[in-house]
């Protein structure tokens, strides 16, 4: 560790996480060290909501390949169970309890977003030299702008956390990661560019080419050509929404 945070080394200390296990604490490190001569040649789009927690595709030769859907499901289980007990305890004054549960259901959900974030990195590897590309969270929020109970459900994914943990795994097996402003991203249309004022359901249907197409997934190729400049690129494989 101290070699590695010599005047003379590249490496940079970036994260500490203390986990617990078995009575016992453990400390990780994460450390960044810069990339040379690193060209990336597969960009890897991730796309964060609700129905889907993490939606992630790679583009081959400027193509999308078979996305893969992570929903985050027993993250929302645990989520809502641990909220109605809360709640409950909080009526009855039993803070104490409350103090206690909280630890255990942080517990819960930072293995599942362990679980997911190596499945991501595991998907990236596949490909030559992957760059996974992530949007900057600043405006997530306004896809949740619908009432009480959806804002709740938006502070209860922890959509910053899981790319926290997709970076320094990434990091960790060599692959670059970087951030984009998701300006539009699920409102183009992937394969001619044409976007849209408004998206219903869990289809996108773009008016123009008549493309019928995944939502998630269309914005995930959003994210992915966002690194190369632009969206709707022209894409002729594509896939029905599902």
């Amino acid at each position: 560790m101290e070699d590695a945070l010599s005047d003379d080394s590249e490496c940079s200390l970036q994260q500490v996480e203390l986990v617990k296990r078995d009575g016992e604490w453990y400390a990780y490190f994460t450390l960044e060290k810069p990339f040379k001569n690193y060209e990336p040649q597969t960009p890897i789009g991730i796309d964060s909501g609700d129905r889907n927690l993490s939606t992630v595709v790679a583009l081959v030769n400027d193509k999308p390949t078979k996305g893969n859907f992570f929903k985050g499901s027993k993250i929302r289980e645990v989520r809502h169970k641990y909220f109605n007990i809360r709640k409950r305890l909080q009526e009855k004054r039993r803070f104490d309890v409350v103090k206690r549960l909280r630890g255990k259901e942080r517990s819960i959900v930072n293995h599942e977003l362990h679980v997911i974030s190596k499945k991501i990195v595991e998907y990236a590897k596949q490909f030559p030299s992957p760059v996974i590309v992530m949007e900057k969270l600043t405006r997530i929020r306004e896809n949740f702008n619908n009432g009480k109970k959806l804002n709740r459900r938006f502070h209860s994914l922890p959509f910053r956390k899981l790319q926290k943990m997709i970076e320094y795994k990434a990091k960790l097996k060599g692959i670059k990661i970087v951030y984009i402003h998701p300006k539009n991203t699920s409102k183009t249309c992937h394969r001619c560019g044409y976007v849209t004022c408004r998206v219903e359901g869990r289809e996108y249907r773009c008016p123009k080419c008549v493309m019928v197409y995944n939502r998630d997934l269309n914005a995930s190729i959003n994210i992915a050509r966002a690194l190369m400049g632009g969206t709707g690129r022209g894409s002729v494989n594509t896939l029905k929404g599902r």
